[in-house]
């Protein structure tokens, strides 16, 4: 079966999104050119900022597209060699044991030294990770690629004097290995009954639940011998993950039966799928601005105008249209009894509300295709959602340090003068454009990372 484009489109999409909201000018753009709880200039978290901004849409994005694909490798695979618990398994605890050794990996081989040969170090250990995560390496490659680790990491800490403890992860991949170990499991286990993932669903609501109203989340928090591995957000954010699970099902089954393709019914198509992205924009504006009252009123008026419309222009969509009206809209409720949507703490609001946001941009991002299939920006965004483990390190373990080897980094610099922030913004914003064409270079060699 061909690749599900559209969600490699959304993946990559949600990667620059995170890659060039980190790589922006600090503390003096706009707010809402930052996540909404660490407003400029100083950034410190504010948990009672409230709201929904294009960068706290990301991260949820990018879990909503690993949900989505998890039904896709797996019937993929069962139908090439069938189904077997025992191989399926071993590859969910193998897949989850290599995200969470790339979350330490990922963060340790990218000190922060001084000197001009560092560079050379990171690009050392960029190329450790090729030869750990390529796809279809040997077990020696494999092997070669964790002995150049282990040299570097030794040298990191007994030359360079690099501190190495539990807390040295990236906590995004951390969360990530997490997410995909229970949701892998729970949809592996009701893959043929949306029923009972349903059940889990709601079992997972009622976990969240419990936990915080136990204070069992405090606890977490506050026990530096657990919270260093395990937290209540690898649990809550799976109701953004098991919707999408269901997303991709029927999207595969879709994909199987040949009728992905979008019927070109005149001005009412493009009016539809355009629809669906001014209400994402008018959802993150109406949140951003805490338009409580206007934006529910607004956004329930949109949702049956979408409906009505789309049942005429594309109705085989219908049902991810239904469910993502009644994630947002369940969201939206939802926020009257918690102080706000927030990130930190994860509130239901944020992870319903962003989670059916994601279901309006893939579909979006289909029609896209559809339209344009070989557009050059697609082309590039989709080749870096295809290899999302490259896509997401490149910019800061292979472009950065090969930026400073061929002191390209002084023209980046002056690319950022002072007083001058959009100029800053913009040079940052071409230089993850490059990165994320780079990789797509690779995917289109069929060379890819996997965990």
């Amino acid at each position: 079966m061909k690749r599900f484009v559209s969600l490699d489109l959304l993946r990559g999409l949600s990667i620059f999104g995170m890659v060039f909201s980190a790589a922006i000018p600090y503390g003096v753009l706009p707010a809402w050119m930052y996540h909404i709880q660490n407003p400029p200039p100083k950034h410190i978290l504010d948990i009672t900022s409230y709201g929904l901004g294009w960068v706290d849409l990301v991260f949820p994005v990018f879990i909503f597209c690993m949900g989505a694909a998890i039904p896709f490798a797996f019937r993929a695979k069962w139908k090439k060699s069938g189904r077997n618990t025992l191989r399926d398994m071993t590859n969910i605890g193998e897949r989850f044991l290599m995200l969470l050794a790339f979350s330490y990996l990922c963060n340790l081989l990218q000190p922060s030294l001084p000197g001009y040969w560092s560079n050379f170090l990171i690009l050392a250990g960029f190329g450790a990770l090729w030869l750990i995560y390529v796809k279809g390496a040997s077990l020696k490659i494999r092997i070669a690629g964790w002995v150049v680790s282990l040299c570097l990491l030794a040298v990191y800490t007994f030359v360079f004097d690099v501190q190495i403890t539990l807390f040295s992860r990236n906590i995004i991949i951390l969360l990530l290995a997490f997410l995909y170990l229970l949701g892998a499991l729970i949809w592996y286990y009701t893959s043929d009954s949306v029923k009972w993932r349903l059940v889990a669903f709601l079992g997972v609501i009622l976990v969240s639940l419990l936990s915080r109203y136990t204070g069992f989340d405090d606890l977490l928090y506050a026990n530096k011998n657990l919270s260093w591995l395990f937290n209540m957000e690898e649990i809550n954010f799976l109701m953004i993950l098991l919707p999408a699970t269901w997303v991709g099902d029927r999207f595969y089954n879709m994909f199987r039966e040949n009728e992905t393709s979008i019927d070109r019914k005149g001005i009412l198509t493009h009016v539809v799928f355009w629809g669906l992205l001014v209400l994402v924009v008018w959802i993150c504006v109406s949140s951003y601005n805490r338009w409580l009252l206007e934006g529910k009123f607004f956004t329930i008026i949109a949702i049956a105008g979408l409906v009505l419309l789309m049942k005429k222009a594309a109705p085989k969509y219908l049902p991810f249209l239904y469910l993502s009206g009644l994630l947002i809209l369940s969201g939206l409720w939802i926020e009257r009894f918690e102080p706000g949507i927030t990130k930190v703490p994860c509130s239901f609001s944020y992870c319903f509300v962003s989670g059916g946001v994601a279901i309006l941009l893939l579909m979006w991002l289909h029609y896209i295709c559809e339209m344009f299939p070989r557009g050059f920006l697609i082309k590039i965004f989709t080749g870096a959602g295809a290899n999302p483990l490259m896509s997401y390190v490149a910019p800061s373990l292979f472009v950065s340090p090969l930026l400073g080897i061929t002191f390209l980094n002084t023209l980046y610099n002056r690319a950022n003068p002072e007083g001058y922030p959009w100029i800053g913004a913009l040079s940052a914003f071409l230089l993850v454009l490059f990165t994320m064409w780079l990789v797509s270079l690779v995917s289109r060699k069929k060379i890819y990372w996997r965990a």
